[in-house]
């Protein structure tokens, strides 16, 4: 399955089991694709049946605004998308009764959030640190890298780490100073031997902060690579540049 699959698969079995009708088979596929995912399987959607299902609470729970309870309807559609639960469509009859009681409508504003945030945690990139991790144990056509400080910035070193097929890579960079992004960036370039060596592919600017710590750092190359044999760090003028001058280089990594 493609990641998209195998997204639309786990919201599809997370919306049975919050109806009640998973079979035996079907929620151990969605522990084991929640496990794959590193999506909890048992929080806001159990919440959402859970207000589905309310009868009453203490009557001196204010009603739900109608107003709120239209703004709610609009969320929960602009929040989904194609690939969510339908569980939380407005067009579905529960969404039409919900709101009959003041129980029932407050713990459903409740539920519709805690669903909009963990559709939004999913749909989130992992920190780059997970993914530099992730990329290691996944990719089988991974190359690594040494980075070697040159001229005023003999201290910086760390390593890189690429993979052509994913065309994904990261940098963990340590002993670079760190830079003031209104007045500098820095700026990754990586030299590909089917490309022109004049023109290396811009890899993405980045910062350092102050705190020198290492720090992983995302590639974002503008263009498909292949088997990069050398990748070069500048400072360069906040942005970037289209064309460096390479007036200060800062790290080198190379065969």
């Amino acid at each position: 399955m493609t990641p998209s699959d195998l997204n639309s698969r786990f919201d599809e079995l997370c919306a049975g089991r919050a109806m009640g009708d998973l079979t035996m088979e079907e929620e151990r596929e969605l522990v084991a694709l929640g496990t794959q995912l590193g999506i909890p399987s048992d929080s806001a959607f159990e919440l959402l049946a859970a207000a589905l299902e309310v009868d009453s609470l203490p009557d001196a729970l204010a009603p739900l605004p109608a107003r709120l309870a239209a703004r709610l309807h609009q969320w929960a559609d602009q929040t989904a998308g194609p690939n969510s639960p339908k569980i939380i469509r407005p067009e579905i009859p529960a969404w039409k009764s919900i709101f009959r009681n003041p129980a029932s409508g407050w713990i459903a504003a409740a539920a519709v959030l805690m669903l909009s945030l963990l559709l939004a945690q999913k749909d989130s990139p992992p920190p780059p640190a997970q993914a530099e991790s992730r990329l290691r144990a996944e990719a089988t056509d991974l190359i690594e890298r040494k980075f070697e400080g040159l001229g005023d910035f003999k201290q910086a070193g760390g390593t890189v780490i690429w993979s052509d097929s994913r065309q994904q890579g990261y940098m963990t960079l340590r002993g670079i100073p760190a830079n003031d992004p209104k007045l500098t960036q820095y700026q990754l370039w990586l030299v590909d031997p089917t490309r022109d060596a004049e023109a290396p592919v811009d890899g993405g600017v980045f910062d350092i902060p102050a705190d020198g710590s290492p720090v992983v750092v995302p590639i974002a190359a503008k263009l498909t690579l292949s088997k990069p044999q050398a990748f070069v760090i500048t400072l360069e003028q906040p942005g970037g540049v289209v064309k460096s001058k390479q007036e200060k280089v800062v790290a080198l990594a190379k065969n």
